[in-house]
């Protein structure tokens, strides 16, 4: 797993360029997300835009994925400078390449995880229930939004037994949990569509199965990416708030999440060309004729 580690980071090193659509992307979204929120907008407008957004999703998604695969297939450690940067460039004109032939399958995929993540919030909620019992705080959170100081968050928290902050506080862990291992086998799900020419259901079978096969490589990268996770959290409380900290720190995440999902993809595909009855032969040797 070290290797793999290591070599996700060259690749993300080789394709920079990769975190340029995403930049576009999230900018995008956060001042179409303005509008939405605005008091000033009809519903109308709202709807039509709330639907681009979710396209724009899809379609985004597609293409730097695809992108992202590619990098990860004609990735070479024994490269010179200057064939890095040329297959980086081949690599990102692919994009709409991926949009073309990726986007009607991302939007599948998107719908199976809407509902593999209704499912799995459910089982949550009951075993937390079953574990932790419930908490009176979790009815009381909608006071929490309106708390306005620091003084009046203590003399809410201090309102309840010292029992239900604990099972407050189990819920929310075992709850984030979940939800780091659903992030993961988001991108592994994604991963297995991008590398494997099969249907999205069985997609998702395979994805299934090379989490229970690799649970010690997956937990790994799980905690190797919470770590990196941590360590933004604690620059953004370091630098505080203010306009260049806030650019800096949209950039980082950005390098961030290509990592994690070039580290998913580089982790599957070395994983399966390792298992592979073909020995050398690659998963998309055939695609990229290497």
């Amino acid at each position: 797993m070290q290797k793999i580690i290591k070599e996700s980071f060259n690749i993300l090193k080789n394709n920079l360029i990769f975190i340029q659509p995403l930049l576009l992307y999230l900018l995008f979204v956060m001042t179409a997300f303005t509008f939405l929120l605005s008091k000033n907008v009809y519903l109308v407008p709202k709807i039509i835009l709330l639907i681009s957004i979710i396209l724009l999703t899809a379609a985004f998604t597609a293409g730097w994925l695809y992108i992202n695969k590619y990098g990860v297939l004609s990735y070479n450690p024994k490269d010179s400078k200057e064939e890095t940067a040329v297959k980086a460039i081949q690599n990102f004109k692919k994009f709409f390449e991926g949009v073309g032939s990726e986007f009607l399958k991302t939007i599948g995929i998107y719908m199976v995880l809407c509902v593999l993540y209704v499912f799995i919030m459910y089982i949550t909620v009951k075993l937390c229930t079953i574990m932790f019992g419930e908490p009176k705080i979790i009815y009381e959170l909608p006071k929490l939004m309106n708390v306005s100081s620091q003084a009046e968050m203590i003399n809410f928290l201090n309102s309840f037994s010292l029992e239900d902050k604990a099972a407050f506080s189990n819920w929310i862990l075992f709850s984030y949990i979940i939800s780091a291992i659903m992030n993961y086998f988001s991108i592994l799900y994604f991963a297995v569509a991008n590398f494997e020419k099969v249907n999205i259901l069985y997609s998702l079978f395979k994805a299934v199965k090379f989490f229970l096969t690799n649970i010690l490589g997956s937990v790994i990268v799980m905690i190797t990416m919470f770590v990196f996770y941590a360590g933004l959290n604690l620059m953004s409380i370091v630098m505080g708030t203010n306009s260049l900290s806030f650019v800096i720190l949209v950039i980082l995440a950005t390098i961030y999440l290509n990592y994690y999902i070039l580290l998913v993809f580089y982790f599957y595909y070395e994983t399966t060309k390792a298992n592979s009855n073909n020995g050398p032969v690659s998963i998309g040797e055939n695609e990229t004729g290497n």
